[in-house]
């Protein structure tokens, strides 16, 4: 469920919140799959479709263990320009939910750092508890899951699209 559903479930419902949008910057939605296990097929196709590609990526955004009824949404930034570090930081803290939180290098956001492109991780700030107690374990389901994080999760992330194209314009 944490791991990685309710990911998934953000994205989806990102999409939806993004349906209509008509700005200049290219927003792609991937669900990537395999990290944890070394394997990271995802990841593998993904750097070949895009060995040349990006340079063009402004921000890599990973979602995952997102949605723990304990504690709060953290989000951590990686080699992330000034500017976009300023528009995320002042999106994200709007929302009650939402706290700068620890970084954190084994996820799927690794591979937009290893190509020099800035990166934004969202998990959760219990994720040590997760860790060790939930993800990976038969004590992965939907009951731990509050279901209003990832909607304010959806909703900052198409905040922080519509404030860097605002940005850009300007």
């Amino acid at each position: 469920a944490s791991d990685n559903a309710s990911g998934v479930i953000v994205l989806l419902l990102l999409a939806e919140l993004l349906e209509d949008y008509s700005g200049d910057l290219g927003v792609e939605i991937v669900a990537m799959n395999g990290e944890d296990y070394y394997s990271n097929p995802g990841e593998q196709q993904y750097i070949a479709l895009n060995k040349d590609h990006f340079s063009e990526i402004l921000l890599g955004i990973n979602i995952d263990d997102v949605g723990y009824s304990k504690g709060r949404t953290a989000f951590s930034l990686y080699d992330t320009p000034e500017t976009i570090a300023s528009i995320t930081k002042r999106v994200f803290l709007d929302y009650e939910e939402l706290v700068a939180g620890e970084a954190w290098y084994t996820g799927d956001h690794g591979i937009f750092i290893l190509n020099q492109v800035p990166a934004l991780a969202i998990t959760s700030n219990e994720m040590a508890e997760l860790m060790r107690e939930i993800t990976h374990t038969p004590n992965d389901t939907p009951d731990i899951l509050d279901r209003t994080k990832l909607v304010q999760i959806a909703y900052a992330l198409r905040d922080l699209v519509y404030g860097i194209e605002e940005h850009q314009r300007a």
